[in-house]
């Protein structure tokens, strides 16, 4: 039995490869529903849809931000 252990590190940096891979492909396939000649929409659509992405990015950013910072307890 040869496995290989994966540290921490090695863990993240495959995980985070193919998760921000399959996330980036699925992003790109959005890029099909601009064509006119096979969807109608409207500006409101569009803004919706980059809310989303926006606020999706958002939450990643804040857990990363959370996960290294340490907020100390305060009454004011």
């Amino acid at each position: 039995m040869n496995k290989k252990i994966e540290n921490k590190r090695q863990k993240f940096i495959r995980l985070a490869e193919l998760r921000t891979e399959k996330t980036v492909m699925t992003i790109e396939n959005l890029i099909g529903l601009s064509n006119p000649r096979n969807y109608d929409y409207i500006t409101k659509d569009l803004e919706k849809i980059i809310k989303a992405l926006k606020d999706s990015i958002s939450v990643v950013t804040s857990s990363f931000s959370k996960s290294k910072e340490k907020k100390k307890f305060k009454i004011r």
